[in-house]
């Protein structure tokens, strides 16, 4: 048997492995014996047919049949006997029979080898954010806004409005309504961050059947943006809930009975909120720094595996989009790509500094994750034994616990105007 190795590029690897008449002898035998348990030939038994007879009658279609496996084994004993790291999918991309001798070509991934570099100490800074009044009142706003109601209005005087309108659109020349084009009905609040700033202007002081023209905004600034004549149909004041007693134990299903204790709760979740948001702050700077750091090829394997996880994802969040489900990981690539490689490289170094710090899944980190995932810990362990995933999850998010309390961490306060995130 010779192999013999070659490094393609980046991560990918190829081995060439030839195998004389003596070296497939063993294989081909396997082989006959395995198909001489399903063979049925006149005058015999099935699995009764002597193995003189098999070869003679079928030997050249079950040796050729058992080539994908014998590669297959061969290939296994290589990666055992040279302590290969491989990943993904190996491929079997040539076969050539010569007399005595076959010789099989397979090209396969292995994990990068890299010196890793500093993970102690890395300075980052923590946003601090402190719950305010403000804070609080913008949330309440938020509540009783979701339980408005609506009040028939002639004018609209602030944005609490919500306007129904008829947009007709108009030819970019002659500023005239297109002929045989249906106008098109939209619902407006005005409040809503979505809204067109534009329409919202012109909106304001409009009564029921006012008409104005309104030239929209568009993505392209290349592109001739669409003008519409808007005829203002029907006018809604959002009126606001109360934020009462009785309206909090409605909403709370009696959990809170007053105003106060549901801002007070409020204000508690708001903290919570603030400081979930900076501990992962300072995670994405540690795994930034660490990702900028390290400088190595990622196999393609290893890559795509994200994609399609993340393809995944995103199809899941926009479920409700008309032909998503039709999309591939391979329509979505260009997209995703980008952050699947900054994944895969900050998985592997991750994996690396767990292993440099010989950490393990402990007692302490099965109780944490049991308390994070609402069950028992014997049920986690349970659920561990039957998803390695899920024990492989535990152990990456103690390895960047162990990260933040090797970090030198700056507290930075931060305004109610600023993301912590």
């Amino acid at each position: 048997m010779e192999r013999t190795q070659t490094t393609l590029d980046g991560c990918r690897r190829e081995v060439r492995i030839t195998l004389s008449d003596s070296d497939l002898r063993p294989h081909f035998d396997k082989a006959y014996t395995a198909a001489q348990a399903n063979i049925e030939i006149k005058g015999f038994r099935k699995g009764k047919v002597p193995l003189a007879i098999v070869k003679q009658q079928f030997g050249r279609s079950i040796e050729n049949e058992a080539l994908d496996d014998i590669a297959d084994a061969e290939f296994r004993s290589f990666v055992a006997e040279e302590k290969a790291n491989v990943v993904g999918q190996p491929s079997l991309t040539d076969v050539q029979k010569d007399q005595g001798s076959v010789a099989f070509t397979i090209q396969y991934e292995i994990l990068p080898e890299f010196e890793l570099g500093q993970y102690r100490e890395l300075v980052v800074n923590r946003p601090v954010r402190t719950v305010t009044e403000s804070d609080v009142d913008n949330e309440i706003s938020r509540i009783t806004l979701r339980a408005a109601t609506f009040e028939p209005a002639d004018e609209i005087i602030d944005n609490m409005f919500v306007a129904t309108i008829s947009l007709n659109e108009l030819d970019s020349e002659s500023s005239m309504p297109i002929l045989g084009k249906e106008a098109k009905e939209a619902r407006v609040f005005l409040d809503d961050d979505q809204v067109d700033m534009h329409l919202r202007n012109s909106l304001m002081h409009q009564h029921v059947g006012d008409t104005f023209n309104y030239v929209a905004e568009t993505q392209d600034e290349n592109a001739i943006p669409p003008q519409y004549r808007v005829q203002v149909t029907d006018i809604q004041q959002v009126v606001p809930a109360p934020f009462t007693n009785e309206f909090v134990e409605q909403i709370t299903d009696g959990k809170f009975t007053t105003s106060e204790d549901l801002r007070a709760d409020i204000e508690h979740q708001l903290k919570h909120y603030y400081e979930d948001a900076a501990r992962e702050s300072v995670e994405n700077q540690l795994i930034e720094q660490l990702v900028q750091g390290h400088s190595f090829d990622v196999p393609e394997s290893v890559i795509h595996a994200v994609i399609h996880q993340l393809a995944d994802e995103f199809k899941e969040r926009n479920k409700n989009v008309p032909d998503i489900e039709k999309m591939t990981a391979h329509d979505l690539e260009p997209q995703l790509r980008p952050s699947a490689e900054r994944i895969a490289r900050w998985e592997l170094i991750r994996d690396r500094i767990a292993r440099a710090e010989e950490l393990e899944v402990m007692d302490e980190d099965i109780a944490r994750a049991a308390v994070k995932y609402g069950v028992s810990e014997d049920q986690l362990r349970l659920i561990m034994r039957q998803n390695r995933s899920l024990q492989d999850q535990i152990l990456a998010e103690k390895t960047v616990r162990t990260l933040v309390d090797y970090a030198i961490v700056n507290d930075v306060t931060v305004d109610s105007e600023e993301s912590v995130l």
